[in-house]
């Protein structure tokens, strides 16, 4: 199951829910008989989830693993294996959900297993999070061609080229001038998706 963006905290999954006072008293209670069947105290676990924090940060997940986790992550991904790479970006999205850079590689991870809709949830996520960013509006973009919705795929291209700086990898604005000519060409010429995103801004 595709992680989704307004999930990755306690506070934002009961607040969608609806879950509050005695259903959270509840979970709560069921978290810590849980975590006491492991030999770990889950009552301040717990407390710092339903305040909003990270999953990373209630289990106070050192930065070195989570750096070993992106490390990683990377390495299957420049090995074809998206889909390992797949879990690892979900994992570090649940851990450090405040990451833009781990959302775009769980959004492109996503796409590359023919999940379209939730990459679209990811890229936005990375997007909010960080939004000057030109990155997460390019991915967009090679997303929508590849789904064949040109609409969309401006809108992206239009956010892009609104963001794109100096900083932008040069891979990704070689790339950004060809999607750009295919789609003011659209739809009479075929659509060569590029499925091997940049070095820096693609897991």
């Amino acid at each position: 199951m595709a992680l989704r963006p307004d999930d990755v905290t306690l506070a934002h999954a009961t607040a969608r829910l609806g879950v509050g006072g005695d259903d959270l008293a509840a979970l709560g209670e069921t978290f810590c008989q849980a975590m006491a069947a492991l030999g770990i105290d889950g009552a301040p676990v717990f407390e710092h989830l339903a305040a909003g924090r990270d999953i990373g940060q209630a289990l106070s997940v050192s930065s070195e693993v989570i750096d070993a986790l992106y490390a990683r992550a990377h390495g299957w991904f420049a090995l074809g294996r998206a889909g390992r790479a797949l879990t690892l970006f979900r994992a570090l999205c649940l851990l450090d959900a405040g990451n833009a850079d781990y959302w775009v590689g769980y959004g492109v991870c996503l796409r590359l297993t023919q999940q379209p809709e939730h990459a679209r949830r990811a890229f936005t996520a990375a997007a909010r999070l960080r939004p000057a960013w030109a990155v997460p509006h390019f991915h967009a973009l090679e997303l929508a061609i590849a789904i064949k919705r040109p609409d969309e795929a401006r809108v992206s291209l239009a956010a892009y080229e609104e963001r794109a700086s100096r900083e932008t990898p040069p891979a990704i604005v070689q790339e950004a001038r060809r999607l750009r000519a295919f789609l003011a060409s659209w739809p009479e010429v075929p659509c060569r998706s590029a499925d091997t995103p940049h070095p820096a801004g693609s897991p």
